[in-house]
């Protein structure tokens, strides 16, 4: 694939992409906040447009920011 971009991320990988420690997507992950992927061997994997739709609705909106 080009930019280096992969259809799929392991946990260490996703969380990096985010920016987040590996515990932390993990409680994410089990709080129901992204989306993932589990194989029929039970490895977690996540895609590219869950970790953007992740990051979308994690988002503050600028007049929540400023009236902080």
């Amino acid at each position: 694939m080009e930019d280096g971009l992969k259809d799929e991320y392991n946990e260490a990988s996703a969380a990096a992409y985010l920016g987040l420690s590996p515990r932390t997507l993990r409680r994410y992950r089990m709080a129901g906040l992204i989306g993932y992927h589990r194989s029929p061997g039970g490895r977690i994997s996540y895609t590219l447009d869950q970790m953007i739709d992740f990051q979308l609705s994690t988002r503050v909106a600028p007049s929540q920011a400023s009236a902080a």
